[in-house]
């Protein structure tokens, strides 16, 4: 059996509400199945997509500012502590380990692949992709991008690209270089088919590692990270100026808002 399972998205799939129900019930789940949750720098482990990605094109979370610049001398240190991190998390125990980073759906080259395969292995490896009807995808990323104050790019290679011929739903090219680089281990879940058959994605993936339908904490109440939410509010310790600067402009803007709704239903 693989040592890892590495989930890597995509956007827009029930990924925060799986993140979440997992890191809250670790010692539970790993406990039923001996599958262990992998605790990175970030609850999302986001800095792996971030230390992969091509110099041309970045993640969500680096536009935002999370981590340090790139090519910084701050950077190549934090980048040896996710190496060393990621190292530390494999070594901990046999047990098959389990990571979770959406962000790695947006690897799409033969070096960004190579260099998440010097952090996992592909004989050691196996890949889980949630993939949702293009349509619909667009329409929540596009929500999910006004929410966070990121705006929409006309960079044919930006995350923030949305276009109708977006590259984000190419998944015969996505589901192509993880099966290239990953010996085709990479396993499919239609995100449609799963919600309506379970009302949430998690059932659907922990069936990859609960075959024999061990009991599992209840996931019904972890639907986090909506379409319909309202924008993030700043991570203390974790956010930027810039983003208590969008916030709380948002929340300016509501309150202009809101006399002014009120008045016209009058």
């Amino acid at each position: 059996m693989v040592n890892v399972l590495l989930h890597i998205g995509t956007f827009k799939t029930g990924t925060t509400s799986l993140q979440q129900w997992f890191n809250d019930h670790a010692e539970e789940i790993e406990s039923e199945t001996n599958i262990r949750w992998f605790r990175g720098l970030h609850p999302d482990g986001r800095e792996l997509a971030a230390i992969c990605m091509d110099e041309d094109k970045e993640t969500p979370a680096m536009s935002m500012g999370f981590f340090p610049m790139r090519n910084s001398p701050k950077w190549e240190t934090w980048k040896e502590e996710v190496r060393a991190n990621i190292q530390g998390e494999l070594q901990k125990s046999n047990s098959t380990m389990f990571v979770s980073c959406e962000a790695l759906c947006l690897l799409r080259t033969d070096s960004e692949l190579s260099r998440l395969k010097e952090l996992f292995p592909p004989e050691n490896c196996q890949i889980i992709l949630v993939l949702r009807e293009p349509k619909e995808f667009l329409k929540s990323w596009r929500k999910h991008l006004q929410h966070d104050f990121i705006r929409r790019s006309n960079n044919r290679k930006s995350f923030a690209y949305v276009k109708s011929d977006t590259w984000l739903v190419n998944y015969s090219e996505l589901m192509h270089v993880y099966r290239k680089h990953y010996f085709g281990g990479v396993e499919i879940i239609n995100y449609e088919v799963a919600v309506s058959a379970e009302g949430s994605i998690i059932p659907a993936i922990t069936k990859i590692f609960n075959p024999q339908d061990a009991p599992l904490p209840d996931c019904s109440k972890y639907h986090l990270n909506k379409s319909s939410r309202p924008p993030r509010r700043p991570i203390k310790g974790l956010a930027h100026p810039q983003h208590y600067f969008r916030f709380y402009f948002w929340q300016i803007q509501q309150r202009i808002k809101t006399p002014i709704r009120l008045a016209l239903r009058r």
